[in-house]
């Protein structure tokens, strides 16, 4: 712990006021230090753990995006924005471009999520990929991609998450404690589905892996059902 928060101080006060390059740092892994001790050291998360999700090969826009959110206030996490508080938008690119580049993990770096049995993976997978017309809601990969890989620039993987940190998410969109820009789909989405197909989905969800090959998808590979703001966000962060 204590090895952690000396690592996070570093990258806050060091690498988080300097003014950094478009280009990638030659010793960016070493700054990175601090983000390696809860999401690993190229991003491709922490064995064992029940919380803290992978980063490697996500979209750079979105990355970009969830950082600034941290820093300006539209997420919450005390550890995350201590990190990047002071950290201006051209160190935010380079840090987002640097877990971009990264390939994805194969194995599922968390924790086992809790059993389900067989009605509970069939309720999650109708969910996940057919959504419930009746509720309005779409489903995950309308949005996610066929293979739950994700969109470029803005849209990210959701398969192989641990799923407590899949629950906190969508809680947080239902309470308002995480936003996105306006509109803001995920809120959507998250306050029609009932708390109890959350948990399904996010256990479905932390028991895929990545393909082989797992990248997100093209930019405009398909459009997604819902208005998000998030979206045309990032194309023009980027």
């Amino acid at each position: 712990m204590i090895r952690t928060l000396i690592a996070l101080l570093a990258l806050a006060t060091g690498a988080g006021l300097a003014a950094p390059a478009a280009a990638q740092s030659p010793d960016i892994g070493e700054r990175l230090e601090g983000c390696a001790a809860c999401h690993g050291e190229r991003g491709e998360g922490v064995g064992g753990t029940v919380y803290y999700p992978h980063l490697a090969g996500k979209p750079a826009g979105y990355l970009f995006e969830q950082l600034r959110g941290f820093r300006d206030g539209r997420r919450h996490f005390p550890p995350m924005t201590y990190l990047v508080q002071y950290m201006d938008d051209a160190w935010l690119r380079e840090i987002s471009g640097f877990y971009a580049a990264q390939p994805v993990p194969r194995a599922l770096p968390h924790a086992e999520a809790a059993p389900m049995t067989a009605t509970q993976q069939a309720r999650a997978r109708i969910l996940v990929r057919e959504g419930d017309p009746d509720r309005d809601i779409p489903p995950c990969s309308a949005c996610h991609g066929e293979t739950l890989e994700g969109l470029e620039p803005g849209v990210p993987a959701i398969v192989g998450l641990p799923a407590d940190y899949v629950i906190a998410q969508m809680g947080s969109w239902r309470t308002g404690l995480r936003q996105g820009a306006p509109p803001d789909c995920m809120a959507t989405v998250a306050n029609r589905l009932s708390l109890a197909d959350i948990t399904l989905i996010a256990q479905w969800l932390s028991r895929q892996p990545h393909a082989a090959d797992a990248r997100p998808a093209p930019a405009a590979s398909f459009e997604p059902p819902l208005a998000c703001g998030s979206l045309s966000h990032a194309e023009t962060a980027r």
